[in-house]
């Protein structure tokens, strides 16, 4: 296929090292086929639909494009000429063994005849031994690639060979541990070389350790069949560590612009994709036979063949997402994600009892409700905006804030909450509308944590949280007021930064959030008024405390609405705000709720 060459490029290498695989899965295919079932043929996860196509349309010599369908331009070879010389053209093209089916199958696009009319032919050719050699595997190669040992004297089989005796003295040292008959001799030889050694070279090294075990054909049937070297289609070996070397630039090959049968291009410009039923089904079974989550985006590469940077790619995506997202036995998940129905955890679907507000009514001796709710209008000093804060609101305590702003900010400022923290959740009210798409309900995307690891993440819009943070919040130092930062990189991948920022009035440190939780304790024990857990909470702050902090002490103790608080704040005469902060009078808590404040309550 190649022409061995003194020096290359260790990509020109691995893009020939490639071509090698793509040209074998090819030819044993035995007919034109599309680049994906190219890829499952070779069944390699180094081996992917963006370096097949890139490496398919950058040797037009060796493949071309019929309907489509890659095949081997060996298929078009001159049917007027002998078959013996079209077969050892095929293999001298490829470079290495064929199976007698797959010579068979080319023979038979070559002269347009059944392969059991030519079989018997190639049978009686490969069976001649002085030109044809079989391997373990039933497939068949020329002795031409093989040492010519019926010389006489070494000088003899050199100039057999046309080998020369100044090009392997390079090899001399770690030649002397060859052995023709230990196949590990010869896989420590190449990883010690560390590149391509042709093969008669290698060859007549393990002839002159042991001439009367040699074995020219099986020593090469041996090395194929052993898997940990590899035979490159220019004659030449090479050992497992260069094979690793060659496969770590897959990637880059694969990230190439080429121009693909651009008459291809025009069409598919001109004709949209149309998904039929058969396709449709196809692109179900993807999915529900997928462990995980599918996208479109690989689903349209890999069935239809179509990649990013293609004319179509855009509007044949969107095609594909329109046709499953009607498919009720399918979930989408935002973006061009994809689970089958019944996959999504049950926990995403509700919101956790740890975050719901207990329903209960506290009474004085006299039968009086303690824990009065106001109407906004009623409440003092700064309280009805705070109460507006995304640090005051939380999941199932928060209202709709409008935002002037035509599209979300890319980066968003989010504060830590103990209960939160406790279960992994993030509420929604902290972050601006269309942060995370409205749509469908529930979203699945990926986060960047702060380590560079990613992890998935569900997001439901009904329910309004963020589900699948507690592994990255038990490892923060801080229960409550911790400060994140989350950028939205595409519409389904965000990243976190931490910076051990905290926010001040939300920050509570481990010994106060004991305190707090004990006084949640003793409260719930005496069936004491959410009233008394905030009453407790001032007294402890003689010099006064923002309504933040309020809030968020009292939630640690016990889980109460916004508005509960600022109307506690508001409506007894023991609570008073200074200078911004609320203050607690102990010499004033014998009067009681503000009789004044009884026209704002709010009516259940």
């Amino acid at each position: 296929m190649t022409d061995v060459k003194e020096t290359r490029s260790e990509e020109a290498l691995a893009i020939q090292y490639a071509a090698g695989l793509l040209y074998g899965a090819l030819i044993e295919a035995g007919e034109p086929v599309k680049v994906s079932e190219v890829v499952r043929a070779i069944g390699r996860e180094d081996v992917d639909i963006r370096l097949a196509r890139v490496i398919l349309a950058t040797h037009p010599n060796l493949f071309t494009v019929t309907e489509r369908k890659w095949t081997l331009w060996s298929r078009y070879s001159d049917p007027e000429r002998s078959v013996e010389r079209n077969l050892e053209e095929i293999l001298s093209r490829y470079g290495l063994p064929v199976s007698k089916s797959a010579l068979a199958g080319q023979l038979s696009a070559i002269y347009n005849r059944p392969q059991e009319v030519l079989t018997p032919v190639l049978e009686r050719l490969l069976s001649n031994r002085e030109r044809y050699f079989v391997t373990q595997d039933d497939k068949y190669g020329l002795t031409a690639w093989l040492l010519d040992t019926r010389g006489e004297t070494e000088e003899d089989v050199l100039f057999d060979n046309y080998l020369k005796m100044r090009d392997l003295e390079r090899y001399k040292t770690a030649a002397a541990r060859l052995d023709p008959q230990n196949v590990d001799s010869v896989i420590a030889f190449l990883d010690e070389l560390g590149e391509p050694i042709p093969n008669k070279t290698l060859q007549f090294l393990l002839w002159r350790a042991n001439p009367e075990k040699f074995n020219s054909a099986r020593i090469f049937a041996q090395l194929l069949a052993d898997g940990r070297c590899s035979y490159l289609n220019s004659g030449e070996w090479i050992g497992p560590s260069v094979v690793a070397r060659l496969v770590r630039l897959f990637p880059e090959i694969a990230q190439k612009e080429v121009e693909e049968f651009p008459e291809a291009q025009a069409v598919e410009a001109s004709q949209p994709l149309v998904i039929s039923e058969t396709e449709h089904e196809q692109l179900l079974d993807y999915i529900l036979n997928n462990e995980g989550t599918s996208r479109a985006s690989r689903m349209l590469e890999e069935i239809f063949e179509v990649s990013e940077g293609d004319a179509t790619y855009e509007a044949d995506l969107q095609s594909v997402l329109e046709v499953l997202r009607k498919d009720e036995r399918i979930h989408w998940l935002g973006a061009d994600r994809f689970l089958p129905e019944g996959l999504i955890p049950e926990y995403v679907y509700s919101v956790p009892e740890i975050l719901h507000f207990p329903e209960q009514t506290y009474t004085d001796e006299e039968g009086n409700v303690l824990d009065l709710m106001l109407e906004d209008d009623g409440f003092d000093g700064t309280l009805a905006r705070e109460i507006y804060s995304p640090m005051a609101m939380d999941v199932l305590d928060e209202d709709l804030v409008p935002d002037d702003r035509d599209t979300p900010p890319m980066t968003v400022r989010c504060v830590l909450k103990l209960h939160h923290k406790e279960i992994g959740t993030l509420p929604l009210c902290q972050l601006p509308a269309g942060f995370f798409p409205t749509e469908p309900k529930i979203l699945q995307v990926d986060l960047i944590l702060p380590n560079g690891q990613r992890t998935e993440l569900w997001v439901n819009n009904e329910t309004r949280l963020l589900y699948g943070l507690l592994d990255w919040y038990n490892s923060l130092p801080v229960d409550s007021g911790a400060v994140f930062y989350l950028e939205r990189q595409a519409p389904d991948l965000y990243a976190l930064t931490y910076g051990e920022e905290t926010e001040p009035p939300m920050f509570i440190s481990r010994n106060r959030v004991t305190e707090l939780m004990e006084l949640g304790r003793r409260a719930e024990e005496e069936e004491l008024p959410t009233f008394e857990i905030v009453r407790e909470i001032m007294e402890h702050y003689r010099k006064g405390i923002e309504f933040i902090t309020v809030l968020t002490e009292t939630n640690i103790a016990r889980r109460t609405p916004r508005r509960m608080v600022a109307s506690l704040l508001s409506g007894y005469h023991c609570f008073f705000q200074r200078g911004g902060a609320w203050v607690y009078d102990a010499r004033k808590l014998s009067q009681g709720f503000d009789k004044s404040k009884r026209k704002y309550l709010k009516k259940s």
